[in-house]
């Protein structure tokens, strides 16, 4: 029996109203009546993405591309859910038959260039879209993955051409713009009026889509506060460390804390994170009108942000003015060029006052001593003895993601162990799954003089426990330049590793100059490259001093301000609280 077009449009509204336990006994009433038609497993697809059922969505999709068997669109959305449900051999290679069925499909190239981006197989995208591009049969979307596996593999120069390349013909193509201001961030030496330049115009063009309404100013005679922070990582995640000790330590008297995660793969981190705020929403569906309806119900007075341009951005949602007042904090290091956001919370080490307000949209709020506080995993091992002692040579290590390297790194690192001899040197990174950014990574290293038997390069644990075991093998962390670590930092610090890093002029290479100075270890942080080196250098030299300093770090790193949660809770609720009551335009 056909399914009326009433009945689908009318399943699909409640769909878009977030409204899915009804949706869902609609859609199996019609199962039952119409088991063969695909719009109703066109909807059943969108019910289970929506609500994290990723298996169930992939069993629809396939379903549904059984019976279009030639429907380009049923096929494509088929590999999107098989990703989606973390099946990623299975995805490659419905993408790869995709590919060859449909190769007059102009977007046939863009699922299987997708997929292999997805699953890890950064390599593998970037040179598939090379070769298009050299067919000149590259479209703007192919050249935006190119870049964005290029970012992915440390390729950060080729990825920015990639994207200039892009907005040369395009300049309103907001992914690349958007993409462009991250791989900015990467590059030494960028131009810091470029990059100011390339947010603004990323800031100007969602403008364009969505006017922002009058600004609504927050109540400033209620107490406590609502703050509202808004992520796609509220999970086991980065961004997750730095959020924990604000809900774990707030003032409920000062502030009420509301966590509206974009994300669907809640964990127990989500979990511990639910039970510490105040309240805890789900974005369902994406969108700025939901977003919009969460913070009336919870009477939001502040709506901060916590992606930036990063992957799953939410910026999008933050075009609309949804509340009185917001802004942007943790997880991107420099402006988001949106005009509806209001601040970013940084410190005067990574954002020094009047150097770096003039390169903001937004008004920089400085939480000094440092703009984070770190929560330590509770998985973590207890620091081991210092591997020097029993291996006799000093091991280098940097466990930062594989888009902070570039060949001045190499070089710097080739230097430092011409320097101390005998040493070695671990990367490890996500990225080096990929079989063939793995070797990009060594050929570089051997380019630059590191002999191929002094580096190691390892992939992702498959538990933060088994990541952390890993500085068991480290005796020093070197830092990357521009782009600082950050959790990367604080995880060597609580594993008693320290970490030397070179000061810059940019957020992103002050980063662990703010870090290392809370933790009590300023004498870690180098203003130049060779004093880099030489940091380094002393630090291998004396492995007794090396041994002591890793056995006493972790204990120096718990009672610093880096971790002082109640300290930063106290500040950051004051800071908010101040802006809120401040007269704006």
């Amino acid at each position: 029996m056909a399914v009326s077009p009433f009945k689908l449009e009318s399943i699909a509204r409640l769909l878009g109203q977030g409204r899915f336990a009804q949706a869902e006994t609609e859609l199996h009433k019609l199962g039952r009546i119409s088991p063969g038609d695909p719009n109703v497993a066109g909807l059943l697809i969108s019910l289970f993405a929506e609500t994290g059922r990723f298996e169930q969505a992939a069993f629809a999709a396939e379903r549904r591309a059984a019976l279009l068997p030639q429907d380009f669109a049923a096929q494509q959305t088929l590999v999107e859910m098989l990703l989606a449900a973390k099946k990623p051999d299975e995805a490659v290679a419905r993408a790869r038959t995709v590919f060859e069925q449909s190769k007059t499909q102009p977007n046939a190239i863009l699922v299987l260039a997708s997929a292999l981006l997805y699953v890890g197989r950064g390599s593998e995208c970037a040179a598939l879209v090379a070769e298009r591009s050299s067919a000149g049969v590259a479209s703007e979307d192919l050249r935006g993955l190119r870049a964005s596996a290029l970012l992915a593999m440390g390729r950060t120069p080729e990825a920015a051409t990639e994207l200039r390349a892009i907005l040369a013909s395009n300049p309103r193509q907001r992914s690349a713009l958007s993409l462009l201001a991250t791989v900015l961030n990467y590059i030494p030496d960028a131009d810091p009026d470029e990059v100011f330049r390339v947010h603004m115009q990323y800031g100007k063009e969602m403008e364009k889509l969505n006017p922002p309404a009058p600004r609504r100013a927050p109540p400033t005679n209620r107490a406590p506060l609502t703050v509202a922070m808004l992520s796609p990582d509220l999970h086991e995640h980065s961004v997750a460390r730095f959020v924990e000790p604000i809900v774990r330590h707030a003032d409920r008297s000062r502030v009420r804390i509301v966590l509206i995660s974009m994300s669907l793969r809640p964990d127990a981190t989500s979990k511990r994170l639910a039970s510490l705020a105040d309240a805890w929403q789900d974005l369902r569906p994406l969108s700025s009108a939901r977003l919009a309806e969460i913070c009336a119900a919870e009477k939001v007075d502040v709506l901060i942000e916590l992606g930036g341009h990063m992957t799953n951005t939410p910026l999008p949602f933050m075009v609309p003015r949804i509340a009185g007042l917001q802004g942007s904090a943790i997880g991107y290091p420099n402006t988001t060029g949106l005009p509806t956001i209001d601040f970013r919370l940084v410190d005067s080490i990574t954002d020094p006052p009047g150097a770096s307000d003039k390169f903001n949209t937004e008004r920089l709020i400085r939480l000094d001593p440092c703009f984070l506080c770190f929560q330590p995993p509770e998985s973590a091992p207890e620091v081991s003895a210092l591997p020097a002692l029993a291996n006799g040579f000093i091991t280098f290590g940097s466990f930062n993601a594989f888009s902070k390297l570039n060949d001045e790194l190499f070089s710097d690192w080739a230097e430092l162990l011409r320097r101390v001899p005998n040493s070695r040197l671990h990367l490890k990174g996500l990225a080096a799954d990929d079989p063939g950014t793995k070797r990009d990574v060594q050929d570089r290293a051997a380019r630059a003089g590191i002999a191929p038997d002094r580096l190691t390069v390892l992939g992702k644990e498959d538990t933060t426990r088994a990541h952390l075991e890993r500085y068991f093998a480290i005796d020093i962390a070197l830092d990357t330049f521009p782009y600082h670590g950050t959790t990367t930092t604080c995880e060597a610090l609580w594993m008693g590793v320290p970490v030397v890093s070179r000061t810059g002029s940019t957020h992103a290479s002050r980063v662990g100059t703010s870090v290392l100075s809370a933790a009590g270890l300023p004498e870690l942080v180098c203003a130049d490259r060779e004093t880099y080196l030489r940091t380094a250098v002393t630090l291998a030299s004396d492995t007794s001093a090396l041994a002591s300093l890793r056995s006493s770090l972790r204990e120096r790193i718990r009672t610093s301000a880096l971790c002082d949660g109640p300290a930063y809770a106290r500040r950051w609720e004051s800071a908010l609280i101040e802006a809120a009551a401040a007269p704006r335009s």
